[in-house]
């Protein structure tokens, strides 16, 4: 390398403002849990995605919401597997930020429209739990349960 390419790597090096590097843990917060499944799971071929969802809006929402908002007030945690193995999962989150649901959502058909929640965190009267996780804050052991013998109610808006 030449003296002149050298000393242009070595500016570019002492003006790295560590852009890429992440964020520290007092800024983040930390949700993880379990993903168990009980029953008989329907016919593989109707199973395209099955992904952990963290939403932020309030139920209920349309079902194109899932993929317009991801990533924005959607997140989605894609299992690595459709056989309906027990797994884990784990979100990053932005802390002091509310989110009022959680759950396991299955693509049966089309990308954008066919979308069917099939478990999710909720109360004793079966309302969605919601919760606001502190910045460092780390929440496991948040297990979502799909049952195929009793799919939960929906929470879109046909």
């Amino acid at each position: 390398m030449s003296k002149v390419g050298f000393f242009i790597l070595s500016l570019f090096l002492l003006a790295c403002d560590k852009g890429l590097a992440p964020l520290p843990p007092e800024q983040i917060a930390e949700i993880s849990g379990a993903v168990r499944f009980i029953g008989v799971p329907p016919a593989g071929d109707s199973v395209k995605i099955l992904a952990v969802v963290l939403v932020q809006p309030p139920t209920p929402y349309a079902q194109s919401q899932i993929i317009s908002d991801l990533n924005k007030t959607i997140f989605a945690y894609p299992l690595s597997t459709i056989t309906f193995h027990d797994t884990s999962y784990s979100f990053t989150v932005k802390p002091d930020t509310t989110y009022h649901y959680i759950g396991v959502a299955q693509n049966f058909g089309n990308f954008l429209t066919d979308w069917r929640v099939v478990a999710f965190i909720h109360d004793t009267k079966d309302s969605a739990v919601s919760f606001t996780l502190k910045p460092g804050e780390h929440r496991d052991s948040v297990d979502l349960i799909v049952r195929f013998d009793s799919i939960p109610r929906q929470p879109f808006i046909k």
